[in-house]
């Protein structure tokens, strides 16, 4: 049975260029907090060239540029690094299926298999434990008065997962629960394929169905502003994308999920 109090925890964010592995999307930066129960031992945070453009939702979301990028290692140059980290800990991610379809995807490249044996997604806690308004990374964090300022940013948001984390045990372990109801096991691949998974913002405004102000940069790299209500995310040949009612129109659009710069209630 795990100790809270002095269990080695590796809290993970990853930064990605877009939103799918399977369409060639890769990891940017990782952050990763080594902690010991609340103690933090160790901050690891390392920009990673992924030897692809940044798609123009990525690089709104997580303030990166290619110039930031082109003279970091790659993900095989630092996975050395990143699994030694990971090894014997127990993993905490805020949406892991999400992070770890990257992660698996970076070690596939570099020919080693990803295994986790202890896993913790700090989303599924928030979705089956407690009543959020949005069980986004920030949102909890605001309800818990858990300061983020560098949001979006692999080292600060697994840095805002661990505190977030510890609130909601704080909290669960009062009411009886314990460390190990919430472990689970990580086993190349966890998860089937047949769903698309999102980031937690993107995949609860996409199932809202509500009315919102979507900013959209075309191809030729012009940004629109429109109103929208989704509609479903699907994957076409070329990437993921979003159906929705556009309102400007009068008519249903689809619109490519790497080009939507914002999404916002209206």
């Amino acid at each position: 049975m795990f100790d809270i109090s002095n269990c080695r925890f590796a809290f993970l964010d990853l930064e990605t260029t877009g939103l799918s592995p399977w369409f060639g999307d890769r990891v940017c930066e990782v952050g990763i907090v080594l902690s010991e129960g609340k103690r933090v031992k160790y901050r690891f945070q390392q920009l990673v060239n992924p030897q692809r453009p940044l798609s123009p939702a990525a690089a709104s979301t997580n303030r990166l540029s290619e110039a930031d990028l082109a003279l970091a290692p790659t993900f095989e140059q630092v996975i050395g690094q990143v699994d030694a980290l990971l090894k014997d800990s127990v993993v905490v991610c805020h949406n892991a299926e999400f992070d770890l379809q990257f992660l698996d995807n970076e070690y596939r490249r570099a020919g080693r298999e990803l295994q986790i044996p202890n896993l913790i997604d700090t989303l599924l806690m928030a979705r089956n434990h407690f009543s959020f308004a949005s069980n986004s990374l920030n949102n909890i964090a605001s309800e818990f008065e858990i300061q983020n300022p560098d949001a979006h940013r692999a080292l600060a948001d697994a840095l805002t997962d661990k505190n977030i984390f510890f609130a909601m045990m704080d909290l669960l372990l009062q009411n009886g629960n314990r460390l190990d109801d919430f472990i689970g096991i990580y086993s190349s691949p966890a998860w089937p394929m047949d769903e698309i998974s999102l980031p937690t913002d993107l995949a609860e405004a996409v199932k809202s169905r509500r009315r919102l102000q979507m900013v959209y940069m075309d191809k030729n790299g012009q940004r629109s502003t429109r109103e929208i209500t989704p509609v479903a995310v699907q994957g076409l040949s070329d990437y993921l994308y979003l159906r929705a009612f556009c309102h400007l129109r009068q008519a249903e659009r689809t619109f490519r999920l790497d080009r939507i710069v914002a999404l916002n209630a209206t």
